[in-house]
């Protein structure tokens, strides 16, 4: 029952999403939200370093577990979803949506590395012109994948995303 619940809500907040998708170079990102797994805080913190060395604005986005809900001191570009912003049926405080929705980015970079539900409606609403994601979901929610290998950590996904950016040809160039 709940998982049928999430999911209906899910399709609804990604069909009431009338974002305007456009595919942008590494170079043409200026502003990069990034969902991530609190888990893999220090590969996320190399990257983060790597996209503002790069001239990249970034923001960062996690769900934090009930265990470390205190343990973590995040730097304050980062926004770590608290438990008690998540509902029972694993939705967000609409004050929580509302303030997602201000935010402004061009480029949303999904690197979780586990199912989160809460995630994927932050996913449905965002407002991200180019969408990338690093793991298969349910639902239609990216505009480019980079599938992350078992055998790989998310260092090594992501400099396949920066290659494939960096190197992708449009037609008449």
């Amino acid at each position: 029952m709940v998982g049928f619940i999430i999911k209906k809500k899910i399709q609804a907040a990604l069909k009431n999403n009338d974002r305007t998708r456009i595919f942008r170079k590494l170079d043409d990102m200026k502003k990069i939200l990034i969902l991530f797994t609190v888990e893999d805080w220090n590969e996320i913190l190399q990257i983060s370093r790597d996209l503002k060395e790069n001239g990249k604005e970034v923001v960062l986005w996690t769900v934090q577990s009930k265990k470390d809900e205190n343990s973590h001191a995040f730097p304050p570009e980062v926004k770590a979803i608290a438990q008690k912003d998540i509902s029972k049926w694993r939705g967000l405080s609409s004050s929580l949506i509302d303030g997602f929705k201000e935010l402004s980015y061009d480029t949303l970079l999904d690197l979780t590395t586990k199912n989160d539900r809460s995630l994927l409606y932050l996913l449905a609403a965002n407002s991200a012109g180019f969408c990338i994601g690093v793991r298969e979901q349910d639902f239609k929610v990216y505009d480019l994948i980079i599938f992350k290998k078992e055998s790989s950590d998310l260092l090594e996904t992501y400099n396949q995303i920066k290659f494939y950016l960096n190197n992708i040809r449009w037609g008449a160039n």
